[in-house]
């Protein structure tokens, strides 16, 4: 009896022993479901485009989050941010509490204190910065917000075809991704989209370069950087 009690304990010891194994386990497993995958189309200069908006998406269909350009916290993270930095608009702007009052990245003193930053700083960069800022760095820190240049190569060189509700958008070497019209924040309109690019329109520094699509074209807009707009990251070859 003493024998199979020994037994029993050493059982129970083993079976403790295994369950956060399994747990974690299972936690890896289910991270690697929203792990994106970069892909190669190709293009000349090597960028590598991420297979799904930025997230926690499970699909490269899915819509994704949000984001103001600057912000490194999205639409479904109001909680992370600090009360006056919550929502999408110039009162809660991270880098200046109007168009005129620009306090980061400002290339004309008309808009707020002129630094002459055109380009977001990895600090500021929601991709490059999600690793730093998250638990479960599901995005890491050698993906970045796309920047004008690269999307402006991913539009000359890629085949773009409008298909269920966004673009296939193929690469010289025939690999593609899926580019949802995903809508913005706040304004879910269907069969439209945009896209921030990190590059500021240096003219006008209360706008920033975004790719918007639709049904009918994918071109060049100068957004309000407060807007909420989705992010397809980039990551260079290796």
């Amino acid at each position: 009896m003493k024998q199979l009690s020994y037994i029993l304990l050493a059982c129970a010891l083993c079976a403790l022993t295994a369950l956060p194994a399994q747990a974690q386990q299972k936690a890896t497993n289910t991270t690697d479901r929203y792990t994106p995958k970069a892909i190669d189309l190709g293009l000349p200069s090597g960028t590598l485009w991420a297979d799904r908006n930025m997230g926690i998406t499970s699909s490269p269909t899915d819509f994704g989050v949000y984001y103001s350009w600057g912000s490194i916290y999205s639409s479904d993270e109001d909680d992370l941010l600090p009360y006056d930095q919550r929502g999408f608009s110039w009162r809660t702007y991270r880098f200046g509490k109007s168009a005129k009052t620009l306090t980061k990245y400002c290339t004309d003193a008309t808009f707020g204190t002129k630094d002459g930053k055109t380009q977001l700083e990895p600090d500021d960069d929601a991709a490059t910065a999600y690793a730093k800022n998250h638990r479960t760095p599901i995005w890491d820190a050698q993906w970045h917000i796309p920047t004008a240049k690269e999307f402006e190569e991913l539009m000359e060189k890629c085949n773009w075809t409008w298909t269920d509700g966004g673009y296939k958008v193929t690469g010289p070497n025939g690999n593609s991704i899926f580019l949802p019209a995903a809508g913005m924040a706040k304004m879910h309109l269907s069969g439209m989209g945009q896209y921030w690019t990190s590059t500021l329109c240096a003219d006008f520094p209360c706008y920033a370069y975004a790719v918007i699509i639709c049904d009918e074209f994918a071109t060049w807009n100068n957004a309000s950087r407060s807007l909420g707009l989705s992010v397809r990251p980039v990551k260079k070859k290796k």
